[in-house]
């Protein structure tokens, strides 16, 4: 099963994820899973994000201007049907957030079935909870998916292991230092000051648990099920990085 049936995407789809394990990852291949369905994928971010390591499938569009970003978005579709979209180059590699207006114009280019969007940071953590400017959903946006990955569990709950430590202790109540639990990832993941911030409520909500392989997937059966009983309509175990990267829908 592809990523993109996973989360039953369908087009004119505006996709945010937010969170950390494996979102970048998850970003590019929902872009490349559209591109092979016909239709133009725009992958983006209304936050810092990092261009891909597999350049060469993937177009990069850059513009000093926000206000040209969309006309050159335009012009690159004429050669290519999976386009990264950014405003100019950030530190350690990184490419410059683009506003939160910016993928629903996108999206009403011709030929453009869905626009992915990282809405956070994670400084490559496989947990986090959202900061006080985060995350910036963009406009439109027609599903959230909050990203946890599940190497994490077990680990202290500090920083070397999980991004803003200090605010999932607070959401969750627990102590700094403690093994993150599968009651604490869950805690976060459903609750409105972390994985579910700034969700519209028009919006559908998911959750990805990546890195589920053979020796976790008792534990992420266990936190998918805690998910979906605190009211999350999809939990996607996955591997995104292997092939296929789908595990098992909980729904």
């Amino acid at each position: 099963m592809r990523l993109s049936d996973a989360f039953d995407l369908g087009s004119g789809e505006i996709v945010a994820l937010v969170g950390g394990g494996g979102k970048t990852t998850a970003m590019y291949r929902l872009a490349r899973e559209t591109a092979a369905e016909g239709g133009a994928a725009i992958a983006t971010g209304t936050a810092l994000f990092t261009p891909p390591s597999d350049r060469p499938r993937h177009l990069i569009v850059i513009t000093e201007r926000e206000d040209a970003l969309t006309e050159a978005v335009r012009a690159a579709l004429v050669r290519e049907r999976c386009i990264i979209a950014a405003v100019g180059h950030g530190t350690q590699g990184r490419l410059l957030p683009v506003a939160a207006s910016a993928p629903a114009a996108m999206l009403a280019l011709p030929g453009v079935r869905r626009v992915i969007v990282e809405a956070d940071g994670s400084r490559t953590r496989a947990f986090k909870a959202p900061g006080e400017h985060e995350p910036v959903i963009p406009d439109g946006a027609t599903i959230v998916i909050a990203v946890a990955g599940m190497r994490v569990l077990g680990q202290p709950l500090d920083a070397e292991h999980v991004h803003r430590p200090e605010r999932v202790a607070a959401i969750i109540d627990a102590e700094l230092g403690a093994p993150v639990t599968i009651e604490i990832m869950a805690g976060v993941l459903a609750h409105p000051l972390g994985g579910r911030k700034g969700v519209p409520a028009d919006a559908r909500f998911a959750v990805l648990l990546n890195q589920v392989d053979a020796g976790r997937i008792g534990d992420a059966r266990r936190l998918g099920s805690m998910l979906r009983a605190a009211g999350v309509d999809r939990v996607v175990l996955a591997q995104a990085r292997e092939e296929p990267p789908v595990v098992e829908v909980l729904r």
